[in-house]
C-alpha cells in the first residue's frame, strides 16, 4: 500500500473531534501536517497534541471556511511555508439540527454558505498547491446526508442540502481534474469526540447495543483509501453502522 510517510496535508476542521484525530492519525504515519481551524487556538492545541502524542511537529493555522479572505489567507501561508500540497482534506462544516420550519433564517445560510461555499474555496485556492504535487489527491467528508434518499433525520433540511452539494461538486472535481484522485468518504451517525490513541479509541463497539461506530472507524475508513496505491482511486466510500441499534 502508499505510504503516508512524507506527505504533505492540508486539513480544515482539525480543532477538535475527529477532524483532530485525523490530522494526528496521519502524523503518526509519518506526513506533515497543515492543521487549520476556524480559531488559531484550536489550532494550536491540536498540534501540540500531535507533537506530544506522535513525537511529529505540525504547523497550526486560523480557518473561518465561512469567510473567503480567511481561506485565502490560509492557502497563501499554507504556500510560504510549502510549495506542494499532497493531499487536502475537507474535514470543516457546519452542523445544522432541528426544525427546517423553525430554524433562523442566518443559521440556513451559514450552514449552506460555510459548508459550501467554503468546501469549494479551500479547493480552489489550493489547486496551485496541489498541481505542484505528482500525486495529489483531494478528500471530503462528507455524511451520509450528502446522499440520495439517505441520512439520519435529525438533521435540518438545509444541512442535508449542503453536503449533497459538496458530493456534487466532488463528482465534477473527478471529470474536471482528471490527474488528482477525488475521494469523498460518507459516515453515517458516529461517535465523534474520541481523542487519538486514548483508552476509549481501542474500544470495541459491539451492533445491536445501541452504539455507533466511533471516529477510529472513520479515521481508520479514511487512511486505507489514501493509502492505495495510485493505479486504485476510491472514489466514493460509504459507511454504516452494523446492525439494529
Amino acid at each position: 500500500m502508499n505510504s503516508l510517510a512524507g506527505k504533505k496535508v492540508a486539513i480544515t476542521g482539525a480543532g477538535r473531534s475527529t477532524g483532530r484525530a485525523l490530522a494526528a492519525a496521519l502524523a503518526d504515519r509519518g506526513a506533515e501536517l497543515h492543521v487549520s481551524a476556524r480559531d488559531l487556538s484550536a489550532a494550536e492545541n491540536t498540534c501540540r497534541f500531535i507533537q506530544d502524542i506522535t513525537g511529529q511537529a505540525a504547523t497550526p493555522y486560523g480557518c473561518d471556511i465561512a469567510d473567503p479572505e480567511s481561506i485565502r489567507a490560509f492557502a497563501a501561508n499554507v504556500g510560504e511555508k510549502t510549495g506542494t500540497i499532497d493531499i487536502l482534506i475537507n474535514n470543516a462544516a457546519t452542523w445544522l439540527s432541528g426544525a427546517f420550519e423553525t430554524a433562523v433564517d442566518e443559521d440556513l445560510l451559514a450552514t449552506v454558505n460555510s459548508t459550501v461555499s467554503g468546501t469549494i474555496l479551500v479547493t480552489k485556492h489550493f489547486l496551485p498547491l496541489l498541481e505542484n504535487s505528482d500525486n495529489p489527491d483531494i478528500l471530503t467528508l462528507i455524511s451520509q446526508s450528502g446522499l440520495a434518499l439517505q441520512g439520519d433525520a435529525a438533521p435540518n433540511a438545509a444541512y442535508h442540502a449542503a453536503k449533497s452539494a459538496q458530493t456534487a461538486f466532488m463528482n465534477r472535481l473527478r471529470q474536471t481534474q482528471p490527474h488528482m484522485r477525488v475521494m469523498s468518504v460518507f459516515p453515517p451517525d458516529f461517535e465523534s469526540d474520541l481523542e487519538f490513541k486514548s483508552p476509549d479509541w481501542f474500544k470495541d463497539v459491539a451492533p445491536g447495543t445501541g452504539a455507533t461506530m466511533t471516529a477510529r472507524h472513520v479515521v481508520e475508513a479514511i487512511l486505507f483509501v489514501l493509502q492505495q496505491d495510485r493505479i486504485c482511486t476510491i472514489e466514493t466510500l460509504v459507511l454504516g453502522n452494523s446492525g439494529p441499534r
